[in-house]
């Protein structure tokens, strides 16, 4: 008796699941990142949030002059700043991944096809 089992290689199962290098699922994962980080971005007149951001396939990038001091400094005074019972402040993306981690996962895990384990 003899059994024959055909797969297809890595390479087309991955593909298939949107999980080839820099695919579809690796931006779909930093979109969706960059949409759970916007209520954590530090805002005054939305320029850094709305205009000075460039979101590539594996990296977002907040490229205001003052992105760099707002992202290490920001005290998060404003009207919907951490200091007011907000969510905006300094490291608006660890803050960000760490409250939407699970709703990042399953909505990935949703696209690739797979389920959040």
């Amino acid at each position: 008796m003899g059994v024959n089992i055909n797969m297809n290689s890595t390479a087309r199962i991955l593909l298939a699941h949107h999980l080839n290098k820099n695919g579809t699922g690796q931006d779909f994962l930093t979109r969706a990142c960059a949409k759970a980080f916007d209520n954590y971005v530090p805002f005054d007149t939305g320029r850094l949030k709305n205009m000075m951001i460039t979101i590539d396939i594996t990296k977002i990038t907040y490229s205001a002059p003052y992105a760099k001091m707002q992202y290490y400094n920001n005290k998060g005074m404003g009207k919907q700043g951490e200091s007011a019972g907000g969510k905006r402040g300094m490291y608006w993306d660890k803050r960000g991944f760490i409250d939407n981690r699970d709703m990042i996962i399953q909505t990935v895990a949703n696209f690739v096809g797979g389920r959040k384990g």
